[in-house]
């Protein structure tokens, strides 16, 4: 796993090589034989969303009681809008800085809020597009506009890079998975 880390001089960004353990914990190795189990994209993403969730119910249940969780509090709007809310705007009423915020945030979900904006988005379409079963060119172009994609070409590049398909690939092949028998984790 690829960390970035800053050099012996402080100055020049560097990338190592880190064990996933000493990142994500001891349960890395569990969640990674269930992806390995799991035939299809939706359901590998099912088991990421709940080993994420339990990671940070985790986490936020060791707040001190009453304390503000204003990046529990972001997440959970960013989860709401579908990826389509800028989390670090509500940044003031929460007592923090743009900057303090998006620190917090990147610190405690593992992904900036930008970074987690568009892994929520491209979720948000990928389960769409699965409950649509196939629409057309122009029903893709819908669903990107309503995912919060200008038009079908972000989305096209979304799925390129977060699933390394077209969406329209991504969606044959998951039919393909239903059809042999697997449940869709949609």
């Amino acid at each position: 796993m690829g960390v970035r880390v800053v050099d012996e001089s402080g100055l020049v960004p560097a990338r190592v090589d880190v064990p996933a353990e000493d990142v994500c914990g001891a349960e890395v190795h569990e969640v990674h034989e269930r992806l390995r189990e799991v035939p299809d994209w939706a359901g590998r993403f099912g088991v990421v969303d709940r080993w994420l969730l339990r990671a940070l119910s985790r986490r936020d249940g060791t707040r001190a009681a009453g304390s503000p969780a204003p990046v529990a509090g972001a997440r959970e709007r960013l989860l709401a809008s579908g990826g389509r809310l800028r989390v670090d705007a509500p940044a003031a009423g929460a007592g923090y800085s743009e900057r303090h915020l998006r620190n917090r945030f990147r610190e405690e979900v593992g992904l900036t809020p930008k970074a987690a904006a568009r892994v929520v988005r491209f979720d948000r379409a990928r389960r769409r597009l699965a409950a649509a079963a196939g629409p057309g060119v122009a029903g893709l172009a819908g669903l990107a506009a309503d995912c919060g994609y200008a038009d079908r070409s972000p989305l096209d590049r979304e799925f390129a890079a977060l699933a390394s398909c077209t969406p329209s690939a991504w969606l044959a092949e998951e039919c393909r998975s239903v059809r042999a028998g697997h449940r869709p984790g949609v």
